[in-house]
This record gives C-alpha cells, structure tokens and sequence, in this order.
C-alpha cells in the first residue's frame, strides 16, 4: 500500500516551518557538522589547557619572588619548578585546604591522627630518649657537591682459622696445576717421540695431504676415475718432458 498523503493543512504548516528563521536554542535544527563542532570543542579545550598552564607558571613566579627564590645556571625550567613547588608544598596544601570545605568528621579523623602521632613520638622519647635516627638528616643546598664513598681496593688480612684455611686453599690449588702441566709435558714428549721432530713445513704438507683425502672421499665414483685419468696424463706428460730433455742435453 502507498504511503498516504498528508493533509492540505498539515503540508502547509510544516511549509511555514520551515521558511520560518531558525532560532538560536533550537538544536533539532542545527546544521553544523559533528566532525566540525567536534574540532570546534577540541580547540575551545586546548586554549583552556594553555590558559591553565599559564596561570601555574604565574603562581610559581609569584611564589619564587615572594622567598627571593632565583633560577640557578644551567638549572632547566622543569626543575626550578619542581623546585619551587617542593619548597612550597605545605603552603600549596594548606591553601587547597582553605579553598575546600571540611566536614565535622573530617576534622575529627584529623584530630584523632594527630594525637596517635603525639603519643606514638612520646612513646619513642620514652623508649630509647629520642628519635631513633630519623632526625640525622643532612641539610643539602642545591648543587652542592658530595664526595664518593670510599673504597676498599686491598682485601683484609686472614688472620687465626680464616689463615690457616686460605693456606690449605692455595696448596691444593698449587698441587692441582703442577699435576695438570705435567701431564700435559709428558703426553707432548711422548708424542715427539713417536713422531719425531717436525718441522712447520711438514706439518702443512701433512694437513694438505688430509684435506686432498678427504675431498676424494666425498667424490663419486665417476669423478674419481676422472682424476685418475687426468693424474696419469700429467704423468705421462712430465715423463716425456723429462726424456726429452735428457735426449737433448745428451745424457741419455
């Protein structure tokens, strides 16, 4: 079934609506994209951020100034901050304090705490006659320079039964390497004896030889007959070289 018409009357009164000025409240009507309102409000946040990081770094100008609290040479902007704010922090909390109502319980957890803390230093006065090194505490200026600890480069002199063990070590050790580098002289020597004496040349022709057999192994049958057929022609060439010379120099 088609749609229906609307009524003559009612199409003409939606018409009047909507040749009617839009007005400044009604949102059913408003024409401004989302993606466009939404970087609208974007930007509306950001200027607030950078108005609200401006208003901090004038407060703790103002505080710096008011303790003649100047910036030190080479000190980065961050940590004169920091600094500031660390130096003023029971003033910044007792203010925030100030600015934010207390409740009738609030306060009275506030005063319980404080007369646990009263009677918890009380009973440490009363144990061991004060504070229990919490107060030996160095007083640091900014960029003041602390020497290193020391440092022990020599070990302590074993003395009594600490000697006499550490003695016992150093023999057993003594003995362990004097039996290792006999081994290891003997076994040479009587490899030298079976062998002989060899010089570095022999024992590159040696390694030589071992590498030549090793690759034959790995060949193939047919490869092997190859090399052979080639070895014998090498050979036979040499030799009909080697008579040709002695026929020619007449020593044949």
């Amino acid at each position: 079934m088609p749609h229906k018409r609307a009524k003559a009357s009612v199409r003409k009164a939606r018409q009047a609506e909507k040749d009617m000025p839009v007005a400044k409240n009604d949102l059913n009507v408003e024409d401004t994209p989302k993606g466009f309102s939404r970087l609208l409000r974007f930007k509306e946040m950001a200027i607030k951020r950078q108005e609200e990081k401006k208003e901090a770094k004038k407060n703790v100008e103002a505080l710096a100034t008011k303790k003649n609290i100047n910036i030190q040479p080479g000190e980065k902007m961050r940590d004169f901050v920091h600094r500031v704010e660390s130096e003023f922090q029971s003033e910044m909390i007792a203010a925030q304090k100030k600015s934010k109502p207390v409740s009738d319980r609030k306060k009275r957890n506030q005063e319980t705490r404080k007369q646990k803390k009263v009677a918890k230093l009380q009973k440490e006065l009363d144990l061991y006659g004060g504070r229990d090194f919490d107060d030996l505490k160095d007083k640091v200026k900014f960029g003041e320079v602390a020497d290193a600890p020391p440092v022990l480069n020599k070990i302590p002199k074993a003395r009594g039964r600490g000697k006499e063990m550490l003695e016992q070590k150093n023999k057993k050790a003594l003995t362990a390497s004097s039996t290792t580098t006999n081994t290891t002289t003997t076994a040479a020597a009587a490899e030298k004896k079976e062998t002989g004496y060899e010089s570095e040349e022999d024992e590159n022709m040696k390694a030589l030889k071992a590498s030549h057999k090793r690759k034959i192994q790995n060949m193939s049958a047919a490869a092997r007959i190859q090399l052979d057929n080639e070895r014998e022609k090498v050979i036979e060439a040499y030799r009909a070289k080697k008579a040709k010379r002695m026929n020619d120099s007449g020593l044949n």
